[in-house]
């Protein structure tokens, strides 16, 4: 019973506010600035908890907005109906100093590995209410617990407005970056048997000698059960023996690179097993090939004889169809136009009015369009294992068709 009873996760927040600060060469001034803030899953985390932002610049009347989905999967619509208001106030200018927006009513929460999109707005006339830089770098801010990636600035001055303030052109720019703060809390996991592996490996290391030494009689944990030894586990945070988060994630890329080689092992043996397979049903294959060859000449053969004989039939039958279609099919015409048409019109109308809910006259033609972000996982050869498990799968999958195709074979 008391194995029920633990915790999986920590009921508290950290006491120390993690703080997430950007370079700040204020390229531009403008209404807003969007970007996408990603939870790392390197430390036995349950979840992040941003508790507020700040921003510079004329400011006045601001409103956040976050994401809606919680798998964007590279991918961030621009709509409105996709995210969701959560702080709504007007500040005074501050061109110096950052002035923090208070998000604790309504936090944004963010799993290992999750992004969520930030939007930060104002509807303050002219082009100096937000500051934010230039895209200089592949990710704007990269610590040990999140990774905020460049995003888009807006210059239109209706919140998720379609047109710029000059009244022409897209009202988003690519290639811009967050200028501000984000400070944030970490909720950790605590050690269960099930969590094991998400903890470090001097972690890992005290709990498996913590069971090695009760399981010696002559040590004082032996009189202690099983049961003891997870609550002590359970309570102990997950640098209390030394791990850190480059030495984790250092763990973590090693895991990778022995994964990529078994994975490159398990398909070069799959494609030794294919072609193993495939010189051994050539001959069978060859076979079935002639015998399909020989009986499709036998039935070309039929047909032309059934051909021949039937040929006059055929041409009366045709003369006689003909005569008699020629009303009906004017008729079945004329009522076709006319369904045709009214199916033409509804769906002009029904386009129309969905067009009208989404764009507005003046729309840039990628007003609309959604933004893209690179999902890069903190890892110099993300891209070289993408690329060679790409590889891999593309081969395993041509060589179960290949046997699909010479098992179809047999079998017909």
């Amino acid at each position: 019973m008391a194995a029920l009873t633990r915790a999986t996760k920590a009921n508290y927040i950290i006491h120390d506010r993690i703080q997430a600060e950007t370079t700040d060469r204020e390229d531009h001034t403008f209404c807003g600035i969007m970007f996408p803030v990603k939870c790392k899953d390197i430390l036995p985390l349950d979840h992040l908890v941003i508790n507020s932002v700040a921003v510079r610049g004329a400011l006045g009347p601001l409103t956040v907005w976050v994401t809606k989905s919680e798998d964007l999967n590279g991918e961030i619509q621009l709509s409105k109906k996709h995210w969701t208001k959560i702080y709504q106030k007007e500040h005074q200018p501050s061109f110096v100093g950052y002035k923090e927006l208070d998000l604790s009513a309504n936090p944004i929460i963010l799993k290992p590995g999750q992004v969520k999109g930030i939007y930060i707005h104002s509807t303050r006339r002219g082009d100096e209410a937000i500051v934010y830089d230039n895209k200089a770098k592949q990710k704007t801010v990269d610590d040990s617990f999140i990774t905020i990636l460049p995003g888009r600035a807006h210059v239109s001055e209706k919140v998720f407005g379609s047109i710029p303030i000059w009244g022409w052109g897209s009202a988003w720019r690519d290639n811009r970056e967050f200028v501000g703060q984000l400070k944030y809390g970490a909720v950790y996991k605590l050690w269960n048997p099930q969590e094991n592996l998400s903890f470090g490996g001097s972690f890992r290391t005290a709990a498996r000698i913590l069971f090695m030494c009760q399981r010696r009689p002559e040590s004082p944990f032996s009189k202690l059960p099983d049961d003891c030894l997870f609550f002590i586990l359970n309570m102990m945070r997950w640098d209390w023996v030394n791990d850190t988060s480059v030495e984790m994630r250092r763990e973590q890329k090693h895991h990778r690179r022995l994964r990529r080689q078994q994975m490159i092992q398990e398909a070069d043996a799959i494609m030794d097993e294919e072609n193993n397979d495939a010189d051994a049903n050539e001959q069978v294959v060859e076979g079935v090939v002639l015998a399909e060859e020989e009986e499709e000449q036998a039935e070309d053969a039929q047909v032309d004889i059934d051909v021949n004989s039937d040929g006059d039939e055929e041409e009366e039958d045709l003369d006689f169809m003909e005569e008699d279609s020629s009303d009906d099919s004017e008729d079945a015409d004329t009522s076709d136009n006319d369904d045709v048409e009214s199916s033409d019109d509804d769906n002009e109308e029904s386009s129309e009015e969905e067009e009208e809910e989404e764009y507005a006259w003046g729309d840039h033609v990628g007003s609309r369009s959604a933004f893209h972000y690179a999902d890069d996982s903190s890892d110099s050869e993300a891209s070289e294992s993408d690329f060679e498990r790409d590889e891999n799968v593309r081969r395993i999958a041509i060589m179960r068709a290949r046997r699909n195709i010479l098992s179809f074979l047999r079998s017909n």
